[in-house]
């Protein structure tokens, strides 16, 4: 086993500070459910898209501009630092500032979730899932403040300071026992909160017929008068879409009167695209080598 897959298979130990946005609803990304299958699937996989990678190729740049611009030294800490009363409760963090006087934490975000983050040299907006990483890092090191440096959009950077909040601090601990002890311990998944949820908890049905309760026949009859609400919203949508490319015709942008953008309609750059259907005719056994099974899936139908 490789230093990776060591610390993947350690993850599984404990909630981090990656996890607890996560459990108390504040994440936009994944769900307590999500965490609990992480924690108890044998599975050692890691989900990584490119905003991920790229923070993790970041985080050295990020660090060391943080350092120039503050003048003080960091150092990486290698080792998890666990809870002193719960060891299933750890955080890896960033960097030590100061020779451990805080913890600085790197960030990089897109130029589309600039507006998720305050303004001004004062502000102490930054997104809520993170507000509750730096609140539980320095819960469990017993810091006085947590530093976020964020490089957004690959060259707007800024720095936000977390001062320790005992009382939200202390919120997050009972939220990390409570979830470890009564879903982790007790081998129960928590309560889906939202359709992904339902169809990880569900992925594959059973072929019986179950009896709709009044309450479901409610809620199916509101669904499908939103679901005849949504055809006549897409239908008046195309259409507007229609009469404003009509009017742009070859023009690029839309502006109003005062020069403002309302709209783009911009040339993407052609993709090469594999063409599987001649390589099919034309080299059938290379085609059959590369096939692989994809994972079905449930189709839900509102009659």
């Amino acid at each position: 086993m490789n230093n990776r897959e060591q610390w993947l298979k350690e993850r599984k130990t404990y909630v981090g500070g990656s996890d607890i946005g996560a459990i108390i609803g504040c994440c936009p990304y994944k769900t307590a459910l999500d965490v609990y299958m992480e924690k108890t699937s044998e599975t050692l996989n890691e989900f990584e898209n490119d905003a991920t990678y790229w923070g993790k190729a970041l985080e050295d740049v990020v660090a060391e501009e943080y350092a120039k611009r503050v003048n003080l030294s960091i150092e990486v800490e290698t080792k998890l630092l666990r809870h002193s009363q719960y060891p299933f409760i750890a955080a890896n963090i960033d960097r030590w500032v100061d020779s451990g006087r805080y913890i600085l934490e790197c960030k990089t975000a897109g130029f589309m979730s600039a507006k998720k983050w305050g303004v001004g040299p004062d502000s102490k907006q930054i997104p809520e899932s993170y507000q509750c990483q730096v609140a539980y890092y320095a819960a469990i090191t017993g810091v006085p403040k947590v530093d976020i440096a964020v490089l957004i959009g690959g060259q707007d950077f800024r720095i936000y300071t977390y001062t320790a909040d005992k009382v939200f601090q202390d919120k997050l601990i009972r939220a990390a026992v409570l979830f470890w002890t009564n879903f982790i311990v007790k081998n129960i998944p928590p309560k889906p909160t939202k359709t992904s949820d339902v169809e990880h908890l569900h992925p594959k049905s059973n072929g019986l017929e179950i009896e709709a309760s009044h309450e479901i026949l409610d809620k199916m009859t509101e669904l499908s008068g939103l679901k005849s609400q949504e055809k006549l919203l897409h239908t008046e949508i195309e259409h507007l879409n229609f009469q404003v490319k009509e009017f742009m015709q070859d023009n690029e942008a839309l502006i109003d009167a005062k020069g403002s953008v309302r709209a783009t309609w911009k040339n993407t750059a052609p993709k090469l695209k594999l063409d599987a259907k001649k390589l099919e005719a034309e080299h059938s056994d290379i085609y059959q080598q590369y096939l692989k099974e994809r994972k079905g899936s449930r189709m839900f139908l509102v009659k």
